[in-house]
């Protein structure tokens, strides 16, 4: 009976082992089940062991029903282990097993049977059985199905080579099919992690370059989903063996204490003419520490160096084109900004040509552009011009240019210049006056170091200036003959795009060229300029002349016809006193004295102002010889009832001066304010302490309230015989100002049309 059991066993086996429709892990689960409904049996489970260590690290089972699971039992641990470790069958209860057997069910008794092979052990056959005791007969039955699980797990190896090979073959096909396509490392090396866990070489790939290079060490991963639990950890030890790897240039492995299937590490450099590109690490069962999984590895991890060092030929080739097409942007732009500033003289539109050029056109440097020229009087940065993208017009090249770049330059017309002045940021810049101080912007930091300074993110362009948040700002000086002339300042206010190096070396470039360019169009704006004072000076040198040609003439004449109105005026007095007062002969008498009077006083300032005048230098209280003044001039004031309201220092303002000259200066003024002003009329005199040129110097202030000066005649106040006064002799002015020339000083006069004139008369002290 027992012998008719076992063949209905075996023959059952038999034809479960020799399914032909069925994979070889599929048979193993069928002859599983199979001994699982042997009486007295509850479950049975098939331990495989490991192909580098000694323990068991596959489960097949009867309760599983899909594939295998991973497990990990040490040889001589459980029932199974020690069975593995002594060749022999063992027996055991529930509390003898291993933890990884207890996954095989809970039982009360245990048998593990070794299955063996030509070579050592193929694998353990554990049986659990629920009762206290095993049922002999069923475990001799079972005993039978060992040849069958040996047959079985023999097709099952050769099956799963089959599959490694055609796995393998499959990855180096894909490999060459996605290495056929050059691309660059970025797009390259994720691709090829993907394949490596994809066609099942490992579990989790890292690629992870050198540490130099335009890549600098960077790092690219892929994992399965039931490997992403161990990823932090599998970083961690592949950072440490890529770098060994890396150092030694030779493939190595490692045991890895993690839980799971992927328990072993594998790295091999990335290796191309003799220099370390990087290293790949490989993640996976034992397997992959196998003879063929490792050659496997290694003629990837080639095919992969050679690709990436394709891949960063391209990158570096195309680098190089694409910096020498910048590089040849930039020298065109600069040479022909060179043609352009050797054609343009006009500082006005070099400045509109310079800072247009920096944001002008499809792919402009810089959003805004801003100059400033140094004033080094004042110690400041002032304003010129701020031009943005928005309003900067594309630089158009001149009829008669042609596209040729060594003859080309550009231009811009004048409607374009006066739209770029008048925007609100150019008004915004104009109103700028930055102080020589590097602690307060970096304007001053790069005129006063004579450098590019570049800042990440700027407050703005002053001290007072409102913030403008997270905005890069560079300042490049403009430099020329050993001067700094001004600075220009650019940022990407508008796009907030980076300011690259490449367009800071730029900027640097062009405002070397540009600082030259308006350094010689300052010299020619001040040769023009002296030209032109040399020519003024020169025609007032001609009218001096004349005038005092005129002069001696009018002395003459002066001097000749003073004697005969002394004559007439002395005989018409003398015939006036004879006549009847009420006769008419005596009023016509009486006119004659009058008009002879005014003759000789018309002829005295004639005399005067022909006369080469000596100072005779004494010490003067200016408050003083005003107080003369006034005094002289009081009759007319009263006359007109003019309000007179006077201002003057606590301490005194002593010079050295001609006292009785200057007294005529402030007469002849009041006088002519006087004749300006109708009844009722108000004149302020104040005196206080000033400079000139530097040095102390004393300020009178007369202001009157006459209605002011008509603009046609403004300009020939102070030219002699000039006059609009009935009876005047127009040298009233002329006088007072040739006084105050000779003594150092200068006359200035404020206009209020409609209001009145206002005289400053300023006198150095001569200390």
């Amino acid at each position: 009976m027992a012998a008719r059991k076992g063949n209905n066993l075996l023959e059952q086996a038999l034809r479960v082992a020799q399914s032909s429709g069925r994979s070889h892990e599929g048979r193993l689960r069928g002859l599983l089940r199979l001994a699982a409904r042997t009486p007295g049996f509850a479950s049975a489970s098939l331990f495989l062991p490991d192909s580098t260590e000694p323990a068991l690290s596959e489960c097949f089972s009867s309760l599983l029903p899909g594939a295998s699971r991973g497990c990990l039992i040490p040889y001589g641990q459980g029932c199974a282990g020690r069975a593995a470790a002594e060749l022999r069958e063992v027996y055991g209860s529930s509390a003898d097993l291993h933890p990884e057997e207890r996954g095989s069910g809970e039982a009360g008794q245990l048998a593990a049977i070794p299955i063996l092979d030509g070579t050592g052990l193929a694998a353990i056959l554990a049986l659990a059985c629920p009762d206290p005791e095993l049922p002999d007969e069923s475990l001799a039955l079972c005993r039978q199905l060992v040849p069958v699980f040996s047959l079985t797990l023999a097709g099952l190896a050769a099956e799963q080579e089959a599959q490694k090979a055609r796995g393998n073959l499959a990855l180096l096909a894909s490999l060459g099919q996605l290495l056929s396509v050059p691309a660059p490392a970025a797009t390259l090396l994720p691709q090829l992690v993907k394949l490596c866990t994809g066609s099942g070489l490992a579990g989790c790939a890292v690629i992870r370059l050198a540490p130099k290079g335009r890549n600098r060490g960077r790092v690219f991963k892929g994992c399965h989903s039931c490997a992403k639990r161990e990823l932090t950890a599998f970083l961690e030890v592949e950072q440490r063996l890529s770098a060994r790897t890396i150092a030694g240039g030779a493939t190595r492995t490692e045991k890895l204490p993690l839980p799971g299937s992927c328990r072993y590490a594998l790295c091999t450099p990335l290796s191309s003419n003799g220099q370390q590109l990087g290293a790949v690490t490989l993640f996976g069962g034992a397997q992959l520490l196998g003879t063929e999984q490792i050659e496997l590895c290694e003629t990837v991890a080639r095919q992969i160096a050679a690709a990436l060092t394709e891949a960063i030929c391209e990158e570096r080739v195309a680098s190089f084109d694409t910096e020498n097409e910048k590089k040849l942007k930039e020298l065109s732009l600069l040479y022909r900004l060179s043609n352009t500033m050797l054609s343009t003289i006009k500082l006005n539109k070099l400045i509109h040509l310079t800072l247009t050029a920096l944001t002008s056109g499809p792919t402009p440097f810089f959003d805004r552009a801003m100059l400033f020229l140094a004033n080094e009087r004042s110690g400041s940065l002032v304003g010129m011009l701020g031009v943005t993208n928005e309003n900067a017009p594309s630089l158009s090249i001149p009829q008669g240019g042609g596209d040729d770049l060594l003859s080309s330059r550009w231009d811009i017309t004048e409607d374009e210049m006066a739209a770029q002045r008048e925007s609100e940021f150019s008004r915004q810049v104009q109103g700028k006056r930055l102080e020589l101080d590097p602690t307060l912007n970096i304007a001053s930091q790069a005129v006063l170091e004579r450098r590019l300074i570049y800042i990440p993110e700027e407050a703005g362009i002053g001290a007072d200036t409102p913030a403008v948040s997270r905005i890069a700002l560079a300042a490049s000086p403009l430099i020329a003959h050993g001067q700094t002339v001004g600075v220009v300042l650019v940022d990407n206010a508008i796009t907030l795009s980076p300011i690259t190096q490449e367009h800071l070396r730029f900027l640097q470039l062009f405002t070397n060229q540009a600082g030259m360019a308006i350094e010689n169009s300052i010299l020619y704006n001040k040769i023009e300029d002296a030209h032109r004072q040399l020519s003024e000076a020169q025609e007032n040198l001609l009218q001096k002349e004349r005038l005092a040609a005129i002069g001696e003439v009018a002395a003459g004449i002066a001097h000749e016809l003073k004697g005969p109105l002394v004559s007439i005026g002395g005989f018409a007095s003398r015939l006036a006193r004879k006549l009847p007062s009420e006769s008419e002969e005596r009023a016509n008498a009486d006119l004659i004295v009058r008009e002879v009077v005014r003759l000789e006083g018309i002829l005295s300032e004639i005399l005067l102002f022909s006369k080469k005048t000596t100072i005779c230098y004494t010490r003067c209280n200016i408050a003083d010889i005003v107080k003369e003044s006034l005094a002289v001039v009081a009759p007319p004031v009263e006359e007109k009832r003019i309000e007179i309201s006077t201002k003057f220092p606590r301490q005194r303002q002593l010079l050295l001066g001609d006292c009785q000259q200057l007294k005529q200066v402030f007469i002849n003024i009041i006088l002519n304010s006087l004749d300006a002003m109708s009844a009722g009329g108000k004149l302020m005199i104040q005196v206080q302490p000033s400079e000139l040129d530097g040095k102390e110097a004393v300020t009178v202030k007369i202001v009157d309230t006459g209605g002011g000066i008509p603009l046609e005649q403004l300009n020939n106040i102070f030219t002699p015989f000039f006059t609009t006064k009935e009876g005047g002799t127009g040298l009233g002015l002329p006088i007072a100002n040739r006084i105050i020339t000779n003594h150092g000083g200068k006359i200035q006069v404020t206009n209020h049309p409609g209001l009145g004139a206002e005289f400053r008369i300023v006198l150095p002290k001569h200390w």
